[in-house]
């Protein structure tokens, strides 16, 4: 169960980057909505107080003592009566239906007040059943007011029609501009007329108002989302190094037991095969029991001083050294235990530097040793020195390195996969541990992978 999840971990978390994106379009899109929506209310409140305000202005100053007003579809039929107040509904023969306002009584104060009320709606309504145009321009006046205390700062158009027919207009409408429209619901408007507002796109206006909550929202969903993506790199990088720790687990017990087998059968061969106490015999033994011992003596020494790099511990210990006779020594030593060709190239006899030679000579080896390793049949060294700096290349004929290693091959324990066999046992430090070496003499180890496998030391000369 804990393997199918480990193995599916990154399934699972692209679902639920999946699921949180989707939530958080979905919530941005029904906020975009209602925002939109709020817009449009917004308008379509601007418009019919515009409407209102223009009615209460020319009710104002047409108010009359004796009003009557033609209404419709009254149900109930109310005769005149002298005992009723101010206001009187009568149905005359045509079955026309007229509401008539009276000044002539005397009203109490707050009688007065309510037909003052009374005759200013009549009023109003009145004028909009008088006037069958309407002043479009006069009425963007109110309407601009209203877009100032509101905040609406688009420009707009009015078409005014009467029974399908366009009877005015305003900054015109038919502008393509104009992709957006509200009709005016007011009850002041004449009968069978329309008002419309029509004004450009509000996209950007619609995204305005609900920037804070979006950019809100994508932030704390870019941060889950990031999280989630370092968890899953993380899982990533544990998993690597479990691998790493198996593989270097496995070679490191390999290399150990070796040395300690060799040793333990040349003691055991002088213990009880060699009772006469031949000294050629013993001197075999201990001569093999030596050199192993000597291999896991570095094996150890390799391991404790990668443990150094890390802590900052080591110190390099620099001295002027002659870089030809060095590598010319390593090379002699390598080729008596293998048949590949080793070739070195320089152009200069003599070349001194300022470094410490025990590491730099394991640097060197280190690369010889990988060359010999896993490269090709002829591993060829070049060393040369400019003005600025030392460089060495020691180059193979190998197989390239893949693009998706190059870069990882420096880090410490890495070791190119090669389905969990390994003909050659190793640890994955020897790189680690030459590029620190390198780095802390100011220099560089950088692969180039062209048409030979090459690692190109670069160190500067001061």
């Amino acid at each position: 169960m804990k393997l199918l999840f480990r193995n599916n971990i990154a399934l699972y978390i692209s679902l639920m980057v999946l699921v949180t994106i989707s939530i958080q379009v979905y919530w941005n899109i029904q906020n975009y909505k209602t925002n939109k929506q709020q817009i449009l209310n917004t308008v379509q409140n601007a418009l019919e107080n515009s409407i209102n305000n223009y009615y209460n202005d020319k009710a104002r100053s047409n108010m009359n003592p004796h009003i009557v007003i033609k209404a419709q579809r009254i149900s109930n039929e109310i005769q005149p009566n002298s005992n009723s107040d101010t206001i009187l509904l009568y149905e005359k023969p045509e079955k026309e239906k007229y509401l008539i306002f009276n000044d002539s009584i005397n009203p109490s104060r707050d009688s007065l007040l309510d037909s003052k009320k009374i005759k200013f709606l009549a009023e109003k309504t009145l004028m909009s059943i008088r006037e069958i145009n309407i002043d479009l321009k006069k009425l963007s006046r109110y309407l601009n007011s209203e877009f100032k205390n509101k905040n609406l700062d688009f420009d707009y158009a009015l078409l005014y029609q009467r029974k399908g027919q366009i009877a005015s207009k305003y900054n015109n409408p038919g502008n393509r501009d104009f992709v957006f429209s509200v009709l005016s619901k007011s009850s002041y408007l004449p009968p069978q007329s329309e008002l419309k507002i029509l004004f450009p796109d509000i996209f950007f206006k619609t995204l305005k108002v609900g920037l804070t909550g979006i950019l809100i929202s994508s932030i704390f969903s870019l941060s889950i989302i990031l999280c989630l993506f370092y968890l899953l790199s993380i899982i990533q990088k544990q998993k690597q190094l479990a691998i790493i720790k198996n593989d270097f687990i496995s070679n490191i017990s390999h290399e150990l037991k070796t040395p300690i087998s060799v040793v333990s059968s040349a003691l055991e061969g002088i213990e009880k095969f060699n009772t006469d106490n031949e000294p050629e015999k013993t001197k075999k033994y201990v001569t093999i029991s030596k050199l192993h011992l000597s291999k896991l003596h570095q094996l150890i020494e390799r391991i404790l001083e990668t443990s150094a790099l890390e802590s900052n511990e080591l110190h390099l210990q620099k001295s002027n050294t002659e870089v030809i006779d060095l590598v010319t020594h390593i090379i002699e030593k390598f080729s008596i235990h293998t048949k590949k060709k080793i070739t070195m190239n320089s152009l200069q006899s003599y070349i001194y530097i300022l470094i410490d030679r025990f590491h730099f000579e394991n640097v060197i080896s280190n690369l010889i040793d990988n060359a010999i390793k896993y490269g090709g049949n002829e591993i060829i060294i070049n060393i040369e020195q400019d003005d600025k700096s030392l460089n060495i290349e020691i180059s193979d004929n190998g197989n390239p390195i893949e693009k998706l290693h190059q870069q990882k091959i420096f880090d410490k324990f890495y070791r190119i996969p090669q389905n969990n066999i390994h003909n050659e046992k190793g640890f994955g430090i020897g790189l680690y541990y030459a590029k620190n070496i390198i780095s802390k003499h100011n220099g560089t180890l950088e692969l180039i992978a062209k048409e030979l496998t090459t690692f190109k030391i670069s160190i500067p000369n001061g």
